[in-house]
């Protein structure tokens, strides 16, 4: 199943899914051909928060920089710089049965 977000919507995965235990979130851009065709960066990211709704240290924002939380429940695929390709330029797994 694919959804297809716009800035600010959101979704609520398990209403639909209860027994969901994977998610890929996947960022797709392409150059804007009328804004002069330069090639940009947009990067995914994932802060993963405890239950109080705060991120306990700084391996628990997953980027490209930081491929992956302690359990490897969260992976960043790979940093994409151009936007360049089919389908989703950056990608990110998680496991929820295994995040933390």
């Amino acid at each position: 199943m694919s959804i297809s977000l716009s800035k600010g919507q959101k979704v609520d995965l398990t209403k639909t899914n209860p027994g969901l235990t994977k998610v890929i979130v996947g960022l797709g851009w392409d150059t804007n051909k009328y804004d002069g065709g330069k090639d940009f960066d947009l990067d995914a990211s994932i802060f993963a928060a405890n239950g109080a709704g705060k991120v306990a240290n700084e391996s628990d924002f997953i980027f490209y920089n930081n491929r992956q939380n302690a359990n490897g429940s969260i992976v960043h695929k790979g940093d994409n710089r151009t936007g360049a390709g089919d389908g989703d330029d950056e990608v990110i797994s998680v496991d929820l049965s295994a995040v933390p």
